[in-house]
């Protein structure tokens, strides 16, 4: 009888040892289930919010619309003198989120806008998305650009004002870059109306700046990117003008033939 109990013993104790093995087997699998069900969400959603920007960079834009006074599939702003003056022509391409297109400003805005004012040249701006991918957002150039439609399409005289807003408040370069409210502000300010607000909230000319200004931009500077500045077919690099008062010059030696 005591050998008999003994065995029921051991074999009660090897019982316990099998089920507390299984319980831990089944705890570890219940783990490593929980781990990898983690780890799938979370690639799911990276590829989710990856897949969405690449998706929402490269759907259809529909129809583009043209900011007002820009005949359709003109890629630039036309300002200064007129087309048929005779006057040089100026090629510039800014980016408002390009550091170095800033630092054109700094030197050279105020002779722009004298060239622009006194109409002693033909301007063609082209106003790029060059640095898209370069703000958190992945689209602050485009937004910048729209918002610059925006402002001219409502009136063409505050155009140039609200680009020296842009860069006088330029964002860091990957930033998010400003908020549509602040670019809706800062267009008041240059003296538009509250219309603006609309326009740029709605993107109105995001395919304008997508699909006519970039590409044409891409081919007339060879690929190249921002600030792009030609004064008739002299192109000039940043070496000439960072220094003031050559790019004025090199406008007024055109002017004299």
């Amino acid at each position: 009888m005591a050998a008999s109990n003994a065995q029921d013993r051991r074999e009660a104790q090897r019982e316990a040892i099998r089920q507390q093995r299984q319980a831990e087997l089944k705890r570890q699998r219940n783990v490593r289930t929980a781990v990898i069900a983690a780890v799938v969400v979370v690639v799911l959603l990276i590829a989710g919010g990856v897949g969405y920007l690449i998706w929402n960079s490269t759907r259809p834009e529909g129809p583009v619309a043209t900011p007002q006074g820009i005949p359709e599939g003109q890629p630039y702003y036309s300002l200064g003198a007129p087309e048929d003056s005779g006057k040089p022509v100026v090629e510039l391409h800014v980016d408002f989120m390009c550091p170095i297109c800033g630092q054109f400003e700094e030197t050279n805005g105020k002779d722009l806008r004298t060239i622009i004012d006194k109409k002693e040249a033909t301007v063609h701006l082209y106003t790029r998305r060059f640095l898209d991918g370069n703000s958190t957002t992945g689209d602050y150039s485009t937004r910048a650009a729209n918002a610059a439609a925006c402002v001219y399409n409502d009136d063409p005289d505050n155009f140039m004002d609200f680009q020296t807003a842009l860069f006088d408040n330029q964002p860091a370069e990957g930033s998010a870059g400003l908020s549509n409210d602040q670019l809706a502000e800062y267009a008041k300010k240059a003296g538009a109306s509250d219309s603006v607000s609309s326009c740029i909230d709605k993107s109105t000319y995001k395919s304008w700046v997508r699909n006519v200004v970039e590409p044409a931009a891409k081919k007339d500077a060879d690929g190249g990117g921002t600030p792009y500045v030609k004064v008739d077919d002299t192109v000039l690099d940043s070496t000439k003008w960072s220094q003031e008062g050559v790019f004025l010059k090199t406008v007024e030696d055109a002017a004299k033939g």
